[in-house]
């Protein structure tokens, strides 16, 4: 006699639609910063189905597991062009082909970009083409994207004729030469830094600190400065 003859009760086999029963979206949401929406979904046939979410026109996906999903978007995903009231929608196919969505609007704010600043005083220790350094400070602001910002400094000297290549405006990147690299000390993210540019290899001669705040979002996003000349030797 089988288990069905002796009364016991059969395995529930009832379909249940696909049901996005909680879409948690971040707020505020700002141009160039990373984020992650998540949520859960109901249904008999959702597990390992494909989660595709559209924030502002930007898709990313994610995989159901044990009725919880999440879609992260990188740094950079969402641009000044995403600025504004716009629709998040998850959506979710289940295997029988029949989908669910849900909606939320959020504001998706201005990124604020940062600054950075050389001070035009700097205190030399030892001399050109010795063990000394240079030690150099200034000031920077990181502006909304604080996780996503490092901070370069460096010796540089303009080209032999100290003028800008051709089609470079003047106090840009083309116009420098790296001389060498400093240490930047940590601290540097509460809005002000110091750096350290060792000499051993540094001839006699003029030359420049240039800072650079780079962004991991976007190229686009860097901001920099060089200071004033001054003479090494």
């Amino acid at each position: 006699m089988t288990m069905m003859e002796s009364g016991a009760p059969a395995p529930d086999t009832t379909y249940v639609a696909p049901r996005i029963v909680v879409m948690d979206v971040p707020r505020p949401l700002t141009t160039f910063c990373e984020f992650t929406v998540t949520g859960r979904v109901a249904g008999s046939e959702v597990d390992g189905a494909e989660v595709e979410v559209c924030a502002a026109g930007v898709t990313r996906t994610g995989v159901v597991a044990d009725g919880v999903w999440a879609v992260a978007f990188e740094a950079g995903a969402l641009t000044h062009r995403h600025v504004g009231v716009r629709p998040i929608t998850g959506r979710v196919m289940d295997a029988s082909f029949n989908c669910a969505e849900a909606t939320r609007w959020v504001t998706i704010d201005e990124f604020v970009e940062g600054y950075v600043h050389v001070d035009g005083g700097f205190e030399v220790t030892g001399g050109a083409e010795s063990d000394g350094e240079l030690i150099a400070t200034g000031e920077l602001a990181l502006g909304t994207h604080e996780q996503g910002r490092g901070l370069e400094v460096a010796l540089v000297r303009a080209g032999r004729d100290a003028a800008p290549a051709p089609g470079a405006a003047r106090g840009t990147a083309d116009e420098y030469e790296t001389v060498v690299t400093g240490a930047v000390e940590p601290g540097w993210h509460h809005g002000e830094w110091v750096a350290r540019l060792p000499l051993r290899a540094v001839h006699a001669g003029t030359y420049r600190v240039r800072a650079r705040l780079v962004d991991c979002a976007a190229a686009s996003l860097t901001r920099q400065m060089v200071g004033r000349p001054f003479t090494l030797g």
